[in-house]
């Protein structure tokens, strides 16, 4: 078991879970946040997921991104990139093109491109319903999120971040998703 940073502590064992209706209520700061999933409600492999109150921590994100090795930086904050997730569309929402890719069945969704952009058109809103029925967020205010972010994907068990593995869920997820914008831009 890792020892963590105070701030992933925090994510890690939150006073408490939001619902995505009240996204709205996170600072407009530099930050780190955590998705977590009523347990069951996604097909991911099983594994040693945080748990609290029946949810399992499944995807973290921050905002801003790192600073560029050019030292440029990003004006993002939680609470925009919160609400992004929540209630935006897949083009603008790494973790709603994987849930979508999830979900396409049992939701019936088709990724397509709606006004140059890939995202599920009228599905989104679907997507919407089903984050704010078995879904919950946490956050933690950071000026360098970016520092708890890597010390959680290094040591944390963490389903849907998939950028830099290997294993055989993230290879599917990448793939599906892949050949989802591909069949998207072929269409459109």
């Amino acid at each position: 078991m890792a020892d963590y940073s105070f701030t992933a502590e925090r994510l890690l064992n939150p006073r408490e879970l939001v619902h995505p209706i009240n996204v709205g209520t996170a600072p407009p700061s530099p930050g780190i946040y955590a998705w977590w999933f009523a347990q069951g409600a996604l097909d991911v492999p099983e594994a040693d997921y945080q748990r609290l109150d029946g949810y399992e921590l499944l995807y973290i994100g921050i905002s801003p991104r790192k600073p560029s090795a050019a030292g440029n930086t990003s004006s993002g904050n939680i609470k925009t990139r919160l609400d992004a997730h929540a209630n935006g569309d897949a083009s603008r929402s790494t973790l709603r093109r994987t849930l979508g890719v999830l979900l396409a069945e049992q939701l019936g969704l088709t990724l397509g491109v709606h006004k140059t952009r890939e995202h599920y058109g009228d599905g989104e809103r679907l997507i919407t319903r089903w984050l704010r029925d078995n879904a919950k967020v946490a956050w933690v205010t950071d000026p360098r999120p970016w520092e708890a972010e890597d010390e959680l994907l290094e040591h944390a068990v963490l389903a849907l971040n998939i950028d830099g593995r290997s294993d055989a869920f993230a290879k599917s997820i990448s793939d599906r998703r892949r050949v989802a914008l591909a069949a998207a831009r072929a269409a459109g």
